[in-house]
């Protein structure tokens, strides 16, 4: 399995391209068109076939690529985060961002086991940052979008959040067995139990 990871000129978020063999997903394509060229370029390079795009929700600097991907290959997003990815709701406008409308192609409950050939995805409802926010859990990573970060947790001072709901969301991760690479929305990457022991937010 590879993480490829792209740190987007828009607030610093992170965008990544998991692959296993000629199979590759993305979780939260944003940033400039430039980015978007390097995200193709690599795909190319290495010869990957994209199957599938997964939003850990809806906020403007996680999904301001995806209308570019548009029927490039299935989206998905929690239900309750949909409306954000064509509406004013992901703030991309109160951001000075303006992000294109798009549409997901499957709405997400939460509990859902998704598979792209060799690679498979848990997907973890984990609200408290927005309604829709959720964990994807690939092999040993976990893709916490804004709902845990090294040392920190996601704000929750948005339209959506809700700071008792992040604890029990990140409490809920931490009930997991093993330990887990921890890929944020932004920031570099932490281990479950390395913040299970050291997040002063939780």
């Amino acid at each position: 399995m590879q993480v490829k990871t792209f740190v987007t000129d828009t607030f610093g978020s992170n965008f990544y391209i998991v692959s296993q063999n000629n199979t590759a997903i993305m979780i939260d394509p944003s940033g400039s068109s430039k980015l978007y060229q390097k995200a193709q370029d690599y795909l190319q390079s290495n010869n990957l076939q994209l199957k599938g795009i997964l939003f850990t929700h809806g906020h403007f600097d996680h999904i301001a690529l995806g209308h570019l991907y548009q029927g490039k290959a299935p989206m998905y997003i929690h239900k309750a985060d949909s409306d954000m990815l064509y509406t004013e709701k992901n703030y991309g406008k109160l951001f000075g961002y303006l992000v294109k409308g798009f549409e997901a192609d499957n709405l997400l409950n939460g509990d859902e086991q998704l598979t792209f050939d060799d690679i498979k995805v848990q997907v973890i409802h984990t609200p408290g940052h927005s309604q829709g926010s959720v964990c994807y859990i690939i092999d040993n990573y976990i893709f916490s979008g804004d709902t845990l970060f090294k040392e920190s947790i996601g704000r929750t001072d948005l339209t959506g959040g809700n700071y008792d709901q992040i604890i029990q969301s990140i409490n809920k991760l931490f009930e997991l067995k093993g330990d887990y690479t921890v890929y944020s929305g932004h920031g570099e990457p932490t281990t479950l139990r390395y913040e299970q022991k050291n997040n002063p937010y939780v």
